[in-house]
C-alpha cells in the first residue's frame, strides 16, 4: 500500500440542545451544512478527495451523498463508522449521564463501563477498525475521506497515532472540522493537519 491522506471530517452542528447523541438520527441544521462546505473545499483546495466514505447517519450521510454526486466519486456508507450506541444514555441531557455515571467516558474507553443497552468500548473499536480494513481495500488514490463522528475519530487518532484514548480526546476535532493524517503501511501515522470548522 501506498502513501496516503486520511482526512476524518466531523459531520457538523446538529440541534442537540445539550443531549447525548449516538444512534439519534439528527439531521445537520443550516450551520451544520454551511461548515462542512466550508471544509470540504479546504481540505480538497491542496489535493483533490480520491475516495469517500461514510457513517450511514444522516448527520454524515446527507453530505456525503451530496459531495459524491458533485464530484463522481464512489460513495462507500459502512454500518461501522457509525457513532457509538450509548443504548440508554441516548438522547438524554449529556449532564444527566454524567450525573449517573461520573467519568463514563473516559471508564467506558478503559473498558471499565458499558452503556445500558449499549454497546461496550470493545465492541465499538472492533467494528471501526474492520470498516477502516474493508474501505481500505477499495479505496484508491492518496486522498481518503471518511465523514464521521466524533467518537469515531478519536478512536482512530488513537489507534492510528498509537496514542491512549485519553489522550486522543485532548485533539480536539469540533463538528464541522476534520483531522488529517499521512499514512504508509508499516510506518506510525502522522498528523498533518487539523481545523476547525471555517463557518461559524
Amino acid at each position: 500500500m501506498s502513501a496516503y491522506t486520511l482526512t476524518l471530517l466531523r459531520h457538523g452542528e446538529i440541534d442537540h440542545a445539550g443531549r447525548l447523541i449516538g444512534r439519534t438520527d439528527l439531521a445537520l441544521n443550516t450551520q451544520g451544512w454551511q461548515q462542512l462546505h466550508a471544509s470540504w473545499a479546504s481540505l480538497s483546495r491542496g489535493a483533490p478527495v480520491t475516495a469517500l466514505a461514510s457513517s450511514p447517519l444522516q448527520r454524515c450521510h446527507g453530505f456525503a451523498v451530496e459531495s459524491a454526486l458533485a464530484t463522481s466519486l464512489p460513495l462507500t456508507v459502512d454500518a461501522g463508522f457509525a457513532e457509538m450506541d450509548f443504548g440508554d444514555w441516548d438522547g438524554l441531557p449529556s449532564g444527566l449521564v454524567e450525573v449517573q455515571a461520573p467519568g463514563w467516558g473516559l471508564r467506558l474507553a478503559a473498558g471499565e463501563l458499558c452503556p445500558p443497552g449499549g454497546e461496550d468500548y470493545a465492541g465499538f473499536r472492533q467494528r471501526i477498525l474492520a470498516a477502516l480494513a474493508q474501505w481500505n481495500t477499495q479505496a484508491t488514490g492518496d486522498h481518503r475521506v471518511l465523514i464521521t463522528h466524533g467518537g469515531v475519530i478519536t478512536l482512530l487518532l488513537a489507534e492510528l497515532l498509537g496514542l491512549p484514548f485519553s489522550a486522543a480526546r485532548l485533539i480536539s476535532v469540533p463538528r464541522g472540522g476534520f483531522a488529517q493524517l499521512s499514512l504508509l503501511e508499516g510506518h506510525p501515522a502522522y498528523l498533518t493537519r487539523l481545523e476547525s470548522p471555517c463557518a461559524a
